[in-house]
């Protein structure tokens, strides 16, 4: 991507106005905007170093010579844990999935589940039959 358009794209993902860019940057709005519609595409590199600076990125991500931080970050972090997954024997990788099924479901299940139940009454053999294949049932769709 061009520089016009990492400009913009760091300011709008910060949240930042065209104002408030422009006084942290040191420069009139309208040369802001010049920067980001690409009739300024000459940029003094003073400026694109605070550029980066007050996006949070780095000059060469605004040129588009490089992945931002943040990606780089993210993709670093990822390789690091699968890595460590990886060099686990079966039972660390039994017990990673099933500490990850748990805190996804804590997160994501919105809704109560019982954790006990009984029945006080005597069943007969269907009834329990019946309750045994619900208790499954909801086994296997946690």
């Amino acid at each position: 991507m061009a520089l016009k358009e990492n400009i913009k794209r760091k300011r709008l993902e910060l949240h930042l106005t065209l104002e408030e860019l422009s006084k942290k940057l040191g420069v009139s709005k309208p040369t802001l905007q010049r920067y980001e519609s690409g009739v300024i595409s000459n940029i003094p590199s003073d400026k694109i170093e605070r550029l980066a600076e007050i996006l949070e990125t780095t000059p060469s991500y605004l040129m588009g010579w490089e992945e931002s931080k943040k990606e780089i970050k993210l993709i670093t972090e990822e390789a690091k844990l699968l890595n460590k997954y990886n060099n686990l024997d079966d039972k660390g990788k039994h017990t990673i999935n099933t500490v990850l099924d748990m805190e996804y479901n804590r997160c994501v299940k919105s809704y109560l589940m019982p954790v006990a139940a009984h029945n006080d009454f005597n069943n007969d053999e269907e009834d329990q039959k019946l309750m045994q294949k619900d208790l499954e049932d909801m086994d296997n769709n946690w």
